[in-house]
């Protein structure tokens, strides 16, 4: 498929879950990417309208409130409608049919004037649950480099938004704002970035098969954030616990993406015999993979101008070697 379909963007939108999420694992199993999964109408037009690169639509007709009409008046050179109701639900009648619909007699002439992909201009950091420092060092990494361009900070977490808690009274400089995501808008997407860069802090990470999975808006915005960041830093703490969410991290990566470089970072606890058997095993799954250990003495430093209530802030020279390990991955 990748040697004869060109790239295009999809949008699904079908009633029967199921089958939904059967064309999803197909399509991402093919490296293609789904920029939003509808469960109505109202969802998938506002996902057609606000399409920029060429676009599949493969949905059901009926797919909660659609206007059918309204649709085929959308379709174009940019917009490719699949309908697949009258297909059977298997890989080769399904991917047969999107062969045949994408090569349109227009695709070579759009593929030469189709605007290139550029990549979100945006650092994700994530990582397990337990608290192993993720807002934390999603404010010193923002504060990094908005010394030499603008920044938003991005509090992404719905379960726990504590960027602004943290931050506290403190004056933030000229270059860097914080925006607070607002959850009971249930924001499926991210808002227009009106700077150089984005720090997202995104809390923990669920499991990556539920993000595929999920319909939702947090599996939406989730999925965006994974995809679309240009750089994804994990962070662990040194315990068992964390070891396992990242073991499962590292599985099940492949199935969402493949493409945005991932940076390891373990908080490490202590230098108990536990925590040292932790700290093994992190370097060894690391193998040839961009990593960086924090070590233990020097989780408690305190970053200049931040007060002691954000205590666990990572040292200048500590944000200062992660600030460049992620420049070397941006490059």
């Amino acid at each position: 498929m990748h040697a004869d379909i060109p790239p295009i963007e999809v949008i699904t939108g079908m009633s029967d879950a199921h089958n939904e999420d059967f064309v999803a694992q197909l399509l991402h199993s093919q490296g293609w990417h789904i920029s939003y999964r509808a469960i109505d109408w109202s969802g998938a037009h506002a996902a057609i309208s606000s399409a920029t690169l060429r676009t599949a639509f493969i949905y059901t007709s009926d797919l909660r409130g659609i206007d059918l009409e309204l649709l085929h008046t959308l379709e174009n050179e940019k917009l490719v409608l699949i309908k697949i109701d009258e297909v059977p639900i298997s890989s080769h009648a399904i991917m047969t049919l999107i062969r045949n619909k994408i090569r349109a007699p227009f695709t070579p002439r759009l593929l030469e004037t189709a605007a290139p992909r550029k990549s979100q201009p945006a650092i994700l950091v994530t990582g397990s649950t337990g608290a192993p420092g993720r807002s934390s060092l999603a404010i010193a990494l923002a504060e990094e480099f908005s010394k030499s361009m603008s920044v938003e900070l991005i509090d992404a977490d719905m379960d726990s938004q504590t960027l602004d808690y943290l931050i506290g009274e403190r004056v933030l400089n000229d270059r860097l704002a914080l925006l607070t995501l607002d959850s009971a808008a249930k924001p499926a997407h991210l808002p227009p970035i009106s700077a150089d860069l984005r720090v997202i802090d995104s809390g923990a990470l669920p499991p990556l098969a539920d993000v595929l999975n999920d319909r939702r808006w947090r599996g939406s915005l989730m999925h965006e954030l994974v995809t679309k960041s240009q750089c994804i830093i994990y962070v662990v703490k040194s315990d068992g616990l964390g070891l396992l969410k990242l073991e499962s991290f590292m599985q099940e990566l492949p199935l969402l993406t493949k493409k945005v470089p991932v940076i390891y970072i373990l908080n490490q606890l202590g230098s108990t015999r536990l925590e040292k058997s932790v700290s093994d095993r992190f370097s060894s799954l690391m193998s040839e993979r961009s990593h960086f250990m924090i070590p233990h003495e020097n989780r408690g430093g305190v970053l200049p101008s931040l007060g002691k209530a954000s205590a666990g802030l990572r040292p200048p020279r500590e944000i200062d070697k992660i600030a460049a390990l992620i420049t070397s991955q941006l490059r």
